[in-house]
């Protein structure tokens, strides 16, 4: 084929690839302002065509001149179609060599780099393109829309603007707007817009952006309604279903919601976000059975996807099922290279089933790697105060506070075990510290009953009142001004707190045990008997209120009674003896026979 006859057959073929884009419209005229759709049918058209130019191109001379601006942008506008983005920028430069002022060009390049993610480069190209051609809706638009996914709202919303300024009914800038509005934070103005679009006409992503921005702002009620309407234009719409669902599960309405986790799985079984939902909503209505199917079902698609198998190993604790929850565990454990978290779970199921040796070791072998861990060291000092290891718990906690020294739940763990262990500085320190973040009855309380056993009796006396101002039923805050009142000799007024504290807590047998011993300090022995009388035998105090009545009957001379009762107390609880053997009132019968044996 000679050189003339190629080049004119290959112009032919450009010009049959121009026609059928021009039929489809995907021609260099084109400006896009998003991707042009192109049919399987026309793109196997053209790929023919393609050949055939690739074969015709082979024949022309090299030094001829063929190659066409036309060809080359609709060309470009072709590749840009079937999403061949590094052949489509290819043609474009091609072109603007040619051509460096067409604005179609610019623009469609600035398109084609914003797929490529080369945002600057293509803000770039559409400036190019608006500083010939002022007024370019297009490409005012797509510099909004780069600008938003740069994250710099306030120039998208400029941009939005200059297409509105242009084309007031541009419904797509108006959505863009709204979108770049939200984001900005600007609730009120962005909502105006998007019910200004859908006034006029269906709109669903208006709809689906209305509900999702009112699902944010926790006004459920609002979103369900557009989330409704967009159901009624799109039947299955997934996105939609999975928002109305959220919406209606956080308003407690758990049937409503698995009727819409049910609808997407209806067409798409393996929605696993729709399935998740779905098995945390029968677990709210304890529905174990149908929550662990769906469990189950997103591991058959996922076996390791975290949140179904802490989901799993919830159930199974649950239903007692003990050896299975730890074995997920494991299986989460074994499904990552950082297994610290899965341990720390499997950790706490032992922990919570009374397996306190067992989670011993797993905290210690996640400190044995890391010294910081602060959930291991609070559990650690949780298993020592069940073990009575007050002194190994308080370090437990000592070294949360050592790199978090805010850390609420180890300061309180800290001023509880200290009271325990006799720190009483400590103890008020730790306290102190708790009520600078946070104030409540209970703190208060403890801080009073630190400050009394620091006998800064009158500092501890002012907190109570202050508790009882605050709330004259706070039978804690009345029992611990009782105790105040006790120390300092001021029985009558001990008394009278203590009957208001336990006229709260009739069955309460310290504060009556309390009230007996002012009556004691009193000589009111009689009256003190009748207290110690109510305490029942079950009570964990009810022995030393016997050995109490028994010190009152020696009092009273009442020795063959007092022995009587003492008998008894130390047959019960031989700690008794130690007590008995150190107490003034019993040093008068030291010698009797029966008191000598009893101590035995």
């Amino acid at each position: 084929m000679s050189a003339n006859s190629a080049l004119v057959k290959f112009k032919m073929v450009n010009g049959l690839i121009g026609s059928i884009l021009e039929e489809n419209r995907v021609s260099f005229r084109s400006l896009f302002p998003k991707l042009p759709q192109i049919d399987t049918e026309v793109r196997s058209k053209i790929e023919k065509l393609l050949e055939s130019r690739e074969r015709i191109k082979c024949d022309i001379d090299g030094d001829n001149d063929f190659e066409d601006f036309t060809d080359d942008l609709n060309l470009a506008n072709y590749f840009l179609a079937c999403r061949k983005f590094s052949d489509s920028l290819r043609f474009y430069e091609s072109a603007l060599a040619k051509n460096p002022q067409s604005y179609s060009a610019l623009c469609n390049k600035g398109l084609c780099l914003f797929k490529l993610a080369k945002l600057d480069d293509a803000i770039e190209a559409y400036d190019e393109a608006l500083s010939t051609y002022k007024n370019i809706p297009e490409a005012f638009f797509m510099k909004g829309k780069i600008l938003y996914a740069k994250q710099n709202f306030t120039e998208a919303v400029k941009q939005f603007q200059n297409v509105l300024d242009l084309e007031s009914d541009n419904i797509d800038a108006k959505y863009y707007l709204a979108k770049a509005l939200v984001k900005m934070g600007n609730f009120q103005e962005g909502i105006g817009t998007l019910e200004e679009i859908i006034e006029n006409q269906d709109h669903p992503d208006s709809l689906l952006l209305l509900g999702q921005t009112f699902s944010k702002q926790n006004e459920y009620q609002k979103a369900i309604i557009y989330l409704n309407k967009l159901e009624e234009i799109s039947p299955n719409h997934i996105e939609a279903h999975l928002l109305l669902g959220k919406a209606y599960a956080t308003g407690g309405n758990y049937n409503e919601a698995i009727i819409h986790f049910e609808k997407i799985l209806n067409k798409t079984p393996n929605h696993i976000e729709a399935r998740l939902l779905l098995g945390k909503t029968n677990m709210e209505i304890n529905n174990p059975n149908e929550a662990m199917f769906n469990f189950e079902k997103i591991l058959e698609i996922s076996p390791n996807h975290k949140d179904a198998l802490n989901y799993k190993i919830e159930l199974l604790e649950k239903s007692g099922r003990l050896d299975d929850a730890i074995e997920c565990c494991d299986q989460l454990a074994e499904s990552t290279s950082e297994p610290r978290d899965q341990l720390l779970k499997k950790g706490i199921l032992l922990f919570n089933n009374n397996k306190s040796s067992d989670a011993l070791s797993i905290f210690n072998n996640i400190l044995g790697k890391t010294k910081t861990n602060n959930v291991a060291l609070i559990y650690k000092a949780r298993i020592f105060e069940q073990k009575q290891e007050f002194q190994e718990a308080l370090l437990c906690v000592e070294n949360i506070l050592k790199s978090d020294s805010e850390n609420m739940e180890a300061l309180e763990k800290a001023a509880e075990i200290s009271l325990k262990v006799g720190h009483y500085e400590k103890g008020l320190d730790y306290t102190n510290q708790i009520l600078t973040k946070s104030s409540s009855d209970v703190i208060l309380e403890r801080k009073s009953h630190l400050l009394s056993i620091l006998g800064r009796h009158e500092e501890a006396g002012q907190i109570c009142m202050k508790l009882i101002k605050d709330n004259n039923t706070n039978s804690q805050a009345l029992y611990e001004l009782g105790k105040i009142h006790l120390i300092l000799n001021n029985f009558e007024k001990a008394v009278n707190f203590f009957d208001r504290a336990i006229s709260m807590n009739p069955m309460d047998s310290k504060m009556i045990l309390k009230k007996s011993m002012a009556y004691f300090s009193q000589q009111k022995y009689e009256d003190a008997i009748l207290c110690l009388e109510q305490i029942p035998e079950t009570d964990t105090l009810y022995n030393y209120a016997q050995f109490e009545k028994s010190k009152i009957q020696m009092l009273q001379g009442n020795t063959k009674q007092s022995i009587e009762i003492l008998s008894k107390v130390i047959k019960t609880e031989d700690s008794f003896k130690l007590l008995a053997s150190n107490e003034v009132i019993f040093e008068s019968i030291s010698n009797m026979f029966e008191f000598k044996e009893l101590l035995k």
